[in-house]
């Protein structure tokens, strides 16, 4: 089960990151509210979404992305998540 849910968490930072390519973002862009949660994470699982939590806060931790408050809290991505997308 550990690997699958490995899967899960590599294919949620893949799909932010990928999100982030298909704006063509900058460093401190921040992913749209209706995206996250309208589209993305409405048709996540309840076991994808505890996954999405803990990817987050592993992509925070390596400096990925950044927390962005709000009603809906978001991210921005980082100069450093940028990187990783080139």
């Amino acid at each position: 089960m550990g690997q699958q849910k490995e899967s899960i968490k590599m294919a949620i930072k893949d799909e932010i990151l990928g999100h982030f390519r298909k704006m063509q973002a900058k460093a401190g862009d921040v992913l749209a509210a209706d995206w996250l949660y309208g589209d993305f994470m409405a048709n996540l699982s309840t076991k994808e979404q505890r996954a999405f939590e803990e990817i987050v806060s592993e992509m925070i931790q390596e400096g990925l992305i950044e927390y962005v408050g709000g009603a809906k809290p978001t991210y921005a991505i980082t100069r450093k998540g940028l990187d990783i997308l080139c």
